[in-house]
């Protein structure tokens, strides 16, 4: 018989909810089903030896999950029970009921790391990895807002960026590599379509080495006009540069956090970012209806 790992992080969002039971019903008609729950960083689990895994929790926990150990054969289907599922409701917008799902066709690496829809340095970045768990469970999204004026700083990074062909040099306080619509529930990038081999990238020039007042101001105006404008179409400014690309290549001058899928990643030297297609079937469910069905009342 085959077998099925369901792996629940409870550290995750809404994921200390999920209801067991009604997974390992639903899954133990065509499979051998075990179940792993993440309860803290240092609880560990393996997909190998397993046909399927179902991925309970967050953005994080599905790039842990395609990055993690699994077999050339293993499929991945996830389930969204994290604070902001970007990747869920990017990519999986359309479906409208529990039983349907969209595979993920293509996704992006920057090196070796796969991300399913961002990777990002500078400015306001750390949010995605530095909100206390907890918080987290309590507040919701809200709970993010405790630390926006705290990541509201002004950075200065110094990296070359070659875009496909086209290379920038500059200091930055925002990279960003996005290949969703949305991030951090803005739904700021209009230039995304699914499956069409290409990621975004948006670059935003740093205004001044410190992270004083005056340059604050100055980093407002183009934050301001890339996430609350957006953009429909390719853009180019003093201060923005915002593209498309198959390829994309950033050569940093030492080591910067990446927010990767919403966890830090530290990154030195030169990282390559390409788009591939996917080699494992990695589904997504409806994330309004999964929840109406597997999540247990408090």
């Amino acid at each position: 018989m085959k077998k099925c790992l369901i792996l629940i992080n409870e550290i995750s969002g809404k994921g200390s909810l999920v209801d067991e039971k009604k997974l390992i019903d639903l899954y133990s008609k065509d499979y051998e089903v075990d179940i792993t729950r993440i309860v803290d960083e240092t609880t560990l689990w393996s997909g190998k030896g397993y046909d399927l895994v179902i991925a309970c929790g967050g953005d994080g926990t599905l790039n842990n999950v395609i990055n993690g150990e699994l077999d050339k054969h293993t499929e991945v289907i996830y389930y969204s029970f994290g604070t902001f599922n970007e990747t869920d409701k990017g990519k999986g917008r359309n479906l409208r009921t529990a039983g349907d799902q969209a595979q993920l066709k293509e996704y992006a690496t920057a090196n070796d790391k796969i991300f399913s829809y961002v990777l990002a340095a500078g400015s306001f970045t750390s949010l995605g990895y530095v909100v206390d768990t907890d918080i987290k469970k309590k507040f919701g999204i809200f709970a993010y807002f405790t630390k926006v004026v705290s990541a509201y700083k002004v950075h200065s990074t110094r990296a070359k960026v070659t875009i496909d062909n086209k290379t920038y040099l500059n200091n930055y306080t925002l990279m960003m590599v996005i290949d969703s619509k949305r991030c951090f529930g803005f739904h700021f990038n209009r230039l995304y379509r699914p499956d069409n081999g290409k990621v975004q990238v948006l670059l935003i020039k740093s205004p001044g080495r410190k992270d004083n007042f005056r340059n604050k101001v100055k980093m407002f105006f183009p934050f301001f006009r890339a996430f609350f404008v957006g953009f429909d179409k390719e853009y180019e400014s003093k201060n923005i540069i915002f593209k498309s690309a198959e390829k994309v290549t950033i050569e940093l001058e030492g080591k910067e956090t990446f927010n990767i899928d919403g966890e830090a990643m530290d990154f030195n030297g030169k990282i390559d970012v390409n788009v591939n297609a996917t080699t494992k079937g990695i589904y997504f469910r409806n994330p309004k209806e999964v929840k109406k069905r597997f999540l247990r009342l408090r």
